[in-house]
């Protein structure tokens, strides 16, 4: 049984474990399951699941569909969308964002800054930045969510949109020589074969 010394230690404890370390983010309660993620067509690129840590090294830390809050350890969120074609104009980036109750997160694609998060409150949001070309590349694109505020966010997953490149048709010089001589020798056969009747 406790007695009022023992509890006064008990408080006094935490309370000082309160000034050392700082207030503890609490993550918030669970909301509704985000919605599904389009599908990948061709100029669409989705990822879903975590593919990038804090180093750059190209393994998951599982900072994605989890709460993740400023001062985490897998703070910022960083995911690669892999994009498998050149890229020749700009795009839009979607991003499915959870407990948006504050504004100010900052969105970053390939360390280019695309904007901050705006408040939405505890629903799941599709926030939408447009891309300039400059931040495109073929291969890897890392998104990095900063969280600035002092909110707890879900990132469920990213899409990035982007138009393909026309490709006009160019046949290669080797092609046309080689249709070339093909036609001159059918026609040099089709002579010999006139001059053999005549």
């Amino acid at each position: 049984m406790l007695n009022k010394k023992s509890v006064a230690v008990v408080l006094a404890v935490l309370v000082m474990s309160m000034v050392v370390a700082g207030p503890v983010l609490a993550k918030p309660l669970a909301i509704d399951p985000a919605p599904e993620p389009p599908t990948a067509v061709q100029g669409l690129y989705v990822t879903s699941e975590d593919n990038e840590d804090n180093n750059g090294t190209g393994s998951p830390d599982n900072d994605m569909g989890v709460y993740v809050c400023p001062g985490d350890d897998d703070a910022p969120i960083e995911f690669n969308i892999v994009v498998d074609a050149e890229v020749c104009s700009g795009g839009e980036l979607t991003l499915m964002v959870g407990n948006l109750e504050s504004a100010g997160h900052q969105v970053l694609l390939n360390g280019h800054l695309l904007g901050n998060l705006v408040e939405t409150g505890e629903t799941w949001t599709e926030a939408l930045f447009e891309v300039p070309e400059a931040s495109l590349h073929k291969g890897k694109n890392l998104v990095q969510v900063d969280l600035i505020s002092d909110d707890c966010i879900i990132v469920e997953w990213g899409v990035l949109a982007v138009e393909p490149c026309e490709v006009e048709f160019v046949p290669e010089p080797g092609t046309l020589m080689l249709l070339g001589s093909g036609l001159a020798g059918l026609a040099g056969y089709a002579t010999l074969r006139w001059r053999a009747r005549a």
